[in-house]
Order: C-alpha cells, then structure tokens, then sequence
C-alpha cells in the first residue's frame, strides 16, 4: 500500500479575513477528502491564523476532522457584529483612536477599561471553539501527538517563539492571536515560555522551519497577504498597508528560502542524514490573489465575513 503523504498545513495571520480565508480553505480540504488522502498531520499559524491552526490540531487529535468546518464557521462569524461594517469606517476609527491617545485620560480609560474587557471577551471566544485543558489533557494521553507550531514574538528580549504542542496552552493562543493594540499584551508569568508577547505577526507568519521536525513531506500554505497588487498605492493608509504586506510576506521567503536550502543540500549530500531525520520538503502556496481595501483587518460584518470564507473555499479547489 502506498504510503499517504505527510503534509502540514500552514495558515497566515492578519485579522479577521486571514482567519475567514483560512476557514472556507479548510472546509474545502475536508469536503474533498484531503484530510483521508494525505496525512494531514502537523499545523502552523500565527494571529487569527494561529486559532485555525490550534482548531485543526484539536480536531485532528480528538479524530473528529468531520466537525471542522462547521466550528470553524461558527468560530469567524462569532464577532461578527457589524461594527466595523467596511474598511472606510476601520480607517476611520484607527485615525480617531489614535487622536484620542493624545489624551492621557483616554490612553488611562484603554488601557484599563477596554483592552481588559476585550480581552476577556477573547479568551471566551478561544475557549468556546477550541477546548483548552480538555484537549491538553487528550495530548497526554494519546500515542500519536499532532504536530503544532504557533508563532509569537517576545517584546522584551526581541526573541521570535514558536509554541509547540507540548506548549499548548491558553497563554500561548493569546500570545499569538491577539492584536496587542485592542486587547493589551500578553504576559506569560512564569515557565520556560516566561515573557511579554505582541501579535505573533510581528515576528514569523507562519512558523514554517519549525514544520521540518515533523517529517513532513509537503507544507500548504495558505496566504492572507498578497505577494503582487495590481493598482499602485495612494493614499497614507494605502502605503501602510501595502509595506505591512510586503513585510509579513519578507517574513515567509526567509524561512521559504531555507527550507529551499535544505532541500539543495540534501540533494548534493552536503548535509548528512545518517538517521533519516531529514527529507525533501515541498511547499505548495495558495495565495491571496484579492486585493483587499486598506484597514479590512479590523472589518466585522456578516457579509464581509462570509464572502472571505467562500473566497478560501474558492481559492482551495484551485489549489486542490
């Protein structure tokens, strides 16, 4: 019997329409049989890309892959208030916040009234779709560990971390999926993960050198951010975001770059593999092809959510 491919999957933060895209992407796979084609074994993310990555990696040790799409869904639709209807009104709302910060009375009013309330709305949200301690405690039981990788950056010493599934906590989903900007930083108090972490996107996004250590042989990687655009940037908010894009996607090609490198060394013989420990590893990209309004991170609506999720599921038949 021919042996399954071993593949991981990968997914790229960047606020809600990373975690929609990523969503209508899984429910794809998993309706074309490719969580029972391959052995879809190992997950990376980092930010809204790091809380689809640890649904995946719960699901896929509980053996319950069927469910993904369905919790997936409910867990994007979730904050879908409508509060943020569109980008104008993001754009909006970023600039008065950062006036009002002028304020120390306003920057005292969030940092201890809002950013505590919004992020105790995050860690209800974490929890209600991805089962924390009862998922640690399967871990510790089971013979046969899904591998995770979820990227975070420690503000302090500048470290990039990775938190692995032996790390899987509810600390370590905050410190990547949360924007520190709405929901405050994340401190880790003790442990050998001690630290202060940002947005995990300030660091790697995703974590794809990592994935090496599961014996992969491909990785698939889903791309929030747009690697060409087609119209030229204008306005300030513009620039911003198409700098942001140019350098969470530097982010990837190193770690591409190096992965490419240990594949042109194991073809020469130039790095030794007694043990078997390494393999070839193919990465295969499904990008972001849209080109999505500047401040679309941020933008909750129904509608707006819904149609990233059918563009994942779109974008992931072509990839398929």
């Amino acid at each position: 019997m021919k042996r399954k491919a071993r593949v991981a999957l990968a997914f790229q933060g960047g606020g809600f329409p990373a975690g929609a895209v990523a969503a209508g992407a899984v429910r794809r796979l998993v309706e074309e049989g490719a969580f029972v084609d391959h052995d879809i074994h190992a997950f990376s993310g980092t930010s809204a890309g790091a809380l689809v990555a640890a649904a995946c990696w719960g699901h896929t040790l509980k053996g319950s892959v069927a469910e993904l799409p369905d919790i997936l869904k409910r867990q994007w639709l979730h904050f879908a208030w409508g509060m943020v209807p569109n980008a104008g009104v993001a754009r909006t709302e970023q600039l008065l916040d950062s006036l009002g910060r002028l304020n120390p009375l306003y920057d005292a009013y969030s940092a201890n009234i809002v950013q505590p309330f919004l992020r105790y709305l995050m860690k209800e949200w974490v929890l209600a779709y991805i089962p924390v301690e009862e998922l640690r405690s399967l871990r510790d039981r089971a013979e046969r560990v899904p591998g995770l990788a979820l990227g975070a950056a420690d503000v302090l010493t500048g470290d990039i971390k990775v938190f692995t599934e032996r790390d899987f906590s509810l600390e370590a989903l905050l410190a990547s999926g949360s924007l520190d900007e709405i929901n405050g930083l994340t401190r880790i108090e003790d442990g050998p993960n001690q630290g202060v972490y940002c947005d995990g996107a300030w660091g790697t996004n995703p974590p794809l050198v990592p994935l090496l250590d599961y014996g992969v042989d491909e990785i698939w990687l889903v791309q929030h951010f747009p690697k060409r655009r087609e119209a030229i940037p204008q306005s300030p908010a513009e620039r911003k975001d198409r700098k942001d894009e140019l350098w969470q996607n530097a982010l990837v090609e190193h770690e591409l770059h190096f992965i490419g490198k240990v594949n042109e060394w194991l073809a020469s013989g130039q790095l030794r593999n007694d043990a078997g420990r390494y393999r070839p590893v193919t990465v295969k990209t499904m990008p972001m092809r849209k080109d999505l309004p500047s401040g679309s991170a941020f933008v909750n609506s129904p509608s707006f959510i819904e149609e990233m999720m059918a563009y994942g599921h779109e974008q992931a038949a072509i990839f398929l």
